[in-house]
C-alpha cells in the first residue's frame, strides 16, 4: 500500500461514521420527536442542518474513497492466495452534482426539514417521492459506469501543430445490462499548455465495445502526457454525475515543424563563401552532382531556372544539385536562455521565441542533411538544459532518435562558450563543415573573439555562426506555417 492509499483509510472510516450518525440521528428524531421537546426552534433547525449536511459529506467522500480502498485490498488478495500482483490500472469513483442536482437538493432539504420541524405528513410525502427518483438515478448512473475498461491508441511521434487522432475503444465488461450515454475525458499535459479530449458514446451494448475518436492538436514542441481518464454519466435524469476515473497514462513526442531553407543560402553554405546571394557562384566539387528538376519555390536563385523544362510544363522549374556525400557536418545547436537582457538592447522575438526557432532551424537543417548525404555524414551536439549528442559518423544511428532529441532540447545556462569551443575542437577536422546556430547574440561572439587565443580565434572564425533571430533568418529560412492559425 502506498502512502496516499493508507492516508485514505482513516477518511474511509470518518466518512462511514458520520453516515451512521447523521442518518441515525434524524431518524431517532424523526421516530421519537425528543430533540422537538426539548430544543428551541433556532437550536433544532441548526441541528437538523449539521446531521443533514454531515450525512451528505460522508456519502460523497465513502463514495470518492472506496474504489481505492476496494483495489488495495484486491491487491492484498491476491499475494496472499499467490494469484500474482495485481496489474489492472487504478480506478476511483467519482461523484459530482451539476446544476440541476444541486437545485434539486436544495428542494430535498427544505421539504425535509419542513416536515420534520412542522410534524407534517404530507411534506414527508412528498420529500420521500422526490428523494425515490434522486437515490434511483444515482444507482443507475454508478451502473452505468461500473466494469467498464477504457483503451487508448495515438502515435507515439507528432508534428507540431498537425491534427492528431486519438482513438478511444470502451469495453462494457456486464453480462446483461448496457451502458448509455457515457462521456470519456482525457486529460492531456504537455509544456505550456493542457488539453483536454472529450467523447460521448451514446451506447455501449453489454460483452462488447465501441470505439471513438477525438482529433487534437499539439501546439508546443515535447513531450506530452495523457492521463487520467475520466469516465462519467448523468443517464437517465440528468440530476446526478457519477463515473471513475483510470490512471490509464500514454505518452507522445512532439517534433519542431521543418520548415524550408533557401537553395541559394545551402549552396553558400556548403563552399563556405560569404558573398551575397546575388554573387555569381561556381559550381564546386562539393554540389557539382545534378540531382533533379522541381517546382521553383521563394527564395531560389533565379540562374537556376531551366527554361525549356519551365515552358513546357507552363510553370518556373529549377535545377536542383545533390551534395557531396563524402563531407561531413557537425551541427551545434546553443539553446542559451539568459534570465533578462542585461543592456537593455531591444529583442525582435522573446527568448522562448528564438529558441523555438533555432529548434526548427536546427531539426530542418539536420533531417534534409540526413536526406541528401545518409546519417554517417551528421554529428549533432546540443548546448541547453543539458548536453545532447547524436553521433552518426561514430555509430549506426536511427534519424527518428534525432528528431526525438529535437523534441526534448530545452535551454538553459549551463555552458558556457569555451565549453562550445571544446566540443569543436574535439570533433572539427578538415573535411568538416561546422554549423553553429545560437539564441545568443553576435556581440557575445565578437567580444569572446576578440579576448581569444590565436588558435581559438581560427576555430571561431572557421564556423557559420546563425543567430537564431527572425530577421536575420527570414531571408533564407520560412518556418512551415500551421494551417488555421
Amino acid at each position: 500500500m502506498n502512502k496516499t492509499e493508507s492516508n485514505n483509510l482513516p477518511l474511509l472510516a470518518l466518512s462511514a461514521l458520520a453516515i451512521i450518525c447523521g442518518l441515525g440521528l434524524l431518524l431517532f428524531e424523526l421516530i421519537t420527536g425528543t430533540f422537538y421537546q426539548a430544543l428551541p426552534s433556532f437550536a433544532l433547525w441548526g441541528m437538523y442542518l449539521v446531521l443533514l449536511l454531515m450525512s451528505v459529506w460522508g456519502l460523497k467522500t465513502w463514495l470518492e474513497l472506496q474504489s481505492g480502498t476496494f483495489s488495495t485490498f484486491s491487491r492484498w488478495g491476491a499475494r496472499l492466495f499467490g494469484l500474482g500482483d495485481y496489474r489492472k490500472p487504478q480506478a476511483h469513483n467519482l461523484f459530482r452534482l451539476p446544476a440541476e442536482g444541486q437545485v434539486y437538493v436544495v428542494m430535498l432539504t427544505i421539504m425535509l426539514l419542513g416536515a420534520l420541524f412542522g410534524k407534517t405528513n404530507t411534506l414527508m410525502l412528498i420529500f420521500a417521492l422526490m428523494a425515490g427518483p434522486f437515490i434511483v438515478n444515482g444507482g443507475i448512473t454508478f451502473g452505468m459506469t461500473r466494469r467498464l475498461e477504457i483503451k487508448r491508441s495515438l502515435p507515439g511521434r507528432v508534428m507540431r501543430g498537425e491534427p492528431t487522432s486519438v482513438d478511444i475503444t470502451i469495453f462494457n465488461r456486464k453480462r446483461f445490462v448496457s451502458s448509455c450515454l457515457v462521456a470519456v475525458e482525457d486529460r492531456i499535459v504537455g509544456p505550456r499548455e493542457m488539453l483536454n479530449g472529450k467523447l460521448m458514446f451514446a451506447l455501449v451494448p453489454a460483452r462488447d465495445s465501441r470505439t471513438g475518436r477525438y482529433q487534437i492538436r499539439f501546439m508546443q514542441r515535447g513531450r506530452y502526457r495523457l492521463g487520467p481518464t475520466r469516465i462519467t454519466s448523468r443517464f437517465p435524469l440528468g440530476i446526478v454525475e457519477r463515473g471513475r476515473q483510470t490512471e490509464l497514462y500514454d505518452e507522445v513526442l512532439v517534433y519542431p515543424r521543418i520548415g524550408f531553407i533557401a537553395q541559394w543560402w545551402l549552396r553558400r553554405l556548403t563552399d563556405g563563401q560569404e558573398a551575397s546571394r546575388t554573387a555569381q557562384g561556381q559550381t564546386g566539387a562539393h554540389h557539382d552532382e545534378f540531382h533533379r528538376i522541381r517546382e521553383y519555390r521563394a527564395g531560389d536563385e533565379l540562374r537556376s531556372i531551366h527554361w525549356k523544362t519551365s515552358a513546357r510544363r507552363n510553370e518556373l522549374m529549377v535545377k536542383e544539385y545533390r551534395q557531396n556525400r563524402d563531407r561531413r557536418m557537425l551541427l551545434i545547436l546553443d539553446l542559451w536562455q539568459p534570465d533578462t537582457p542585461k543592456d537593455g538592447t531591444p529583442q525582435t522575438a522573446t527568448p522562448q521565441e528564438r529558441v523555438e526557432l533555432a529548434v526548427s532551424l536546427a531539426a530542418t537543417m539536420a533531417w534534409g542533411y540526413i536526406q541528401e548525404c545518409g546519417t554517417r555524414q551528421l554529428d549533432y551536439v546540443c548546448f541547453g538544459k543539458e548536453r545532447q549528442r547524436w553521433l552518426g559518423s561514430q555509430r549506426e544511428e536511427v534519424p527518428e532518435t534525432l528528431l526525438d532529441q529535437f523534441a526534448v532540447a530545452e535551454a538553459g545556462r549551463e555552458f558556457t562558450l569555451n565549453e562550445l569551443e571544446e566540443e569543436v575542437l574535439l570533433r572539427q577536422s578538415a573535411s568538416t563543415r561546422t554549423v553553429l546556430i545560437t539564441t545568443r547574440r553576435q556581440k557575445d561572439f565578437v567580444a569572446a573573439l576578440s579576448k581569444a587565443s590565436p588558435d581559438a580565434a581560427r576555430t571561431w572564425q572557421g564556423l557559420n555562426i546563425i543567430e537564431a533571430d527572425p530577421t536575420l533568418t527570414a531571408e533564407f529560412f520560412q518556418p512551415n506555417p500551421i494551417e488555421g492559425t
